[in-house]
């Protein structure tokens, strides 16, 4: 919610997305209140026909869609790869990779036709090629999320519709916290202290990322908040630490 909170704050429309139906009504219903202007819809990230819906959702409500992003996604319990049901590899990488090629898809197609639009994928840890145990196939779907947004840029680069992806390091959210439900103490000790050090809140990274959106001109753009000064700073606090 946080993340369409400050697009409305921007002076845009928004449209939510979500599985869950009730929780897509309670935010709309919250956003409504507060005065803005925003619908939602409900639907998983790995059917086609939710990105089509979503599109025309925007279309009949707005009139136009400016900026799609991808931001669905989903963690991998914090165990070795080995030891992952096989439900659970085939859900995240229906939701990760599946379901974001889909919705860059259905996004991109409509927004050739229009002449205008920006697209942008959610990175994650793994998209610059960096491993960590027990968090394998999490990182590769998102390596995966890296290559293919550069790749399509270079694909749609002389259209004019802009392809990148947003990045927001480590963020103070349940999602993080849903990843380490399986973990041993000792790791969940030494998770705490990084995570102490490097997350960031929500309203900081997201007032940084909607700015950098709406500012972006380029064909591929990487917007990356842990970043330059925001990254060395953290690193010394956790050398010091």
């Amino acid at each position: 919610m946080e993340l369409a909170t400050e697009f409305l704050e921007h002076g845009h429309q928004v449209v939510i997305n979500g599985r869950n139906t009730e929780k897509v009504k309670e935010v709309v219903n919250t956003l409504s209140k507060d005065g803005w202007k925003v619908v939602g819809l409900a639907g998983s990230a790995e059917e086609s026909k939710t990105h089509q819906m979503l599109i025309d959702l925007a279309v009949k409500s707005y009139g136009k869609v400016d900026i799609y992003i991808n931001n669905a996604g989903i963690p991998n319990p914090h165990m070795s790869f080995t030891d992952l049901d096989k439900k659970d590899i085939k859900s995240l990488i229906d939701t990760n990779i599946y379901g974001l090629m889909i919705g860059t898809s259905v996004a991109a197609n409509y927004m050739l036709k229009q002449g205008s639009g920006k697209i942008f994928n959610m990175e994650g840890f793994g998209s610059d090629g960096r491993m960590r145990q027990n968090l394998t196939l999490y990182g590769t779907s998102k390596r995966a999320v890296n290559y293919f947004t550069k790749s399509l840029a270079k694909e749609v680069k002389k259209s004019a519709i802009q392809i990148g992806v947003i990045s927001p390091g480590m963020v103070r959210t349940a999602f993080l916290d849903q990843s380490m439900q399986f973990s041993s103490p000792e790791e969940k000790k030494q998770f705490e202290k990084v995570y102490r050090i490097l997350a960031e809140d929500v309203d900081v990274v997201t007032k940084f990322l909607v700015k950098g959106m709406l500012k972006s001109t380029k064909n591929y753009d990487k917007i990356s908040y842990l970043s330059g000064g925001p990254l060395t700073i953290k690193i010394i606090r956790m050398m010091f630490s």
